[in-house]
């Protein structure tokens, strides 16, 4: 059941990353007059994830859901007049998985979702004819099966979230940041009705309504009875020289969903380097317990973690040798929250009143900036067609079936990994 609200209800959005950002845009833009996020950051917020240089901006997905919705993104991502304005590079990307792999399907069921749409489909590239069109990657590239689409491209994420808040706070939505904005609570009354936020410094927040948007951060708050885990991902930065940006400057975007990511260099000659490997933060002490992020903010001292950083290098070396022992200009372990079945979470708490759920952004979020607060919008309107709210309910104890997964590779909890453990959680 939506919720009672009009455009005077007073709203409290906790998180001020894509979800949160997005739907503080869209509700100022449908009318709201009282909208306030809450983010221990002010925007772009320092933890959230999509707060980097480049994301990934494509619209393969097997499922039509993300394919449609992904598409409608692009086309606000891509006007020259928008918001998003000169944010936008259309580079095309590469799409890869190992011969066999198990991300294969993945790869060819956004294949034939292309078709049935009468998009842009994935074509059937070969090593030879990889190294031939760029030469920069020249790597041996054993075993690999290549597919390259030209209508992918990236967009600057971080100034795209700046550019979204900024225009909220002209549309008149309020910013809490620092101890005021960092949530640790939310408050319920005795019928578990949610009446707003406690927050770092002590002082509450009430309203009529909350939107919990608080990325790989929400199981901290509230329990999402294990639908959500916090997944750490690494990226790394290396600083190129000016002739090896020229070399660079017109590759593809390539992610083999086995490997790592890497894009083509900025204007200032820093290339990105992505980890597919991604870590858990679980307490070992508490059987069962969800992981949580651990965010570079409250452990300045975390760097790569090891067999992560083994396995990026031992793929850049088959895909552009000269760069696989550079030394890392920046790093950064990039923390969201997946869903088992990757999809949303997006819905009306079912046990307490005047509570919305936004996250579960499980790793593939962020292309949706321009339109998935629209889709929240619609959430709390009552306006969600029913199979997209299906999709994005409330959903403990889910039993998943075969997903198709882009990265399926184990992971690995950080405390299994030498120096990340218990002992050094206050370094």
């Amino acid at each position: 059941m939506a919720p009672r609200l009009d455009r005077s209800s007073s709203l409290l959005i906790v998180g001020g990353g894509t979800f949160g950002t997005s739907t503080a845009f869209h509700l100022a833009k449908r009318g709201y007059k009282n909208v306030t996020v809450l983010d221990r950051f002010p925007p772009p917020s320092e933890i959230a994830a999509g707060n980097d240089i480049y994301k990934v901006i494509r619209a393969d997905y097997p499922e039509p859901l993300y394919a449609n919705l992904a598409t409608e993104s692009v086309e606000q991502w891509r006007d020259p007049n928008g918001l998003y304005a000169g944010l936008y590079h259309r580079t095309g990307w590469l799409l890869v998985a190992p011969e066999n792999g198990s991300s294969l399907s993945f790869i060819q069921g956004s294949i034939e979702t292309s078709r049935d749409r009468g998009h842009p489909a994935a074509k059937f590239i070969t090593p030879d004819e990889v190294r031939q069109t760029w030469p920069a990657y020249c790597g041996p590239m054993e075993g690999w099966k290549v597919f390259h689409n030209s209508s992918g491209g990236w967009a600057d994420a971080r100034t795209a979230l700046k550019r979204m808040a900024d225009a909220a706070v002209a549309k008149g939505v309020k910013y809490l940041c620092g101890d005021a904005g960092y949530v640790k609570n939310l408050l319920f009354d005795d019928a578990g009705n949610c009446l707003g936020t406690r927050s770092a410094d002590g002082n509450t927040n009430f309203a009529d309504h909350v939107i919990l948007a608080a990325g790989a951060a929400a199981g901290s708050i509230l329990d999402m009875e294990g639908q959500l885990v916090a997944k750490g991902h690494t990226v790394g930065h290396i600083q190129l020289s000016p002739d090896e940006v020229e070399k660079y400057r017109n590759v593809p975007i390539i992610d083999h969903f086995e490997g790592g990511i890497m894009f083509p260099p900025q204007a200032d000659g820093i290339i990105k380097i992505g980890a597919v490997e991604f870590v858990t933060n679980r307490d070992p002490k508490r059987k069962g317990s969800p992981s949580l992020p651990r965010y570079r903010c409250d452990h300045p001292r975390d760097t790569v973690p090891k067999p992560v950083e083994n396995r990026i290098r031992a793929w850049v070396r088959q895909l552009t040798p000269e760069l696989a022992e550079r030394l890392w200009f920046e790093t950064r372990i990039c923390w969201d929250a997946d869903m088992p079945d990757f999809n949303f979470l997006i819905d009306n708490h079912p046990a307490h009143e005047g509570l919305s759920l936004a996250v579960g952004g499980s790793a593939h979020g962020f292309k949706f900036l321009p339109v998935i607060g629209k889709c929240i919008v619609d959430m709390l309107e009552g306006k969600l067609d029913a199979q997209t709210q299906q999709k994005w309910r409330w959903r403990p104890g889910l039993k998943v079936g075969h997903v198709q997964d882009p990265h399926p590779l184990p992971l690995i909890d950080l405390n299994d990994v030498p120096g990340w453990g218990a002992e050094n959680a206050k370094l």
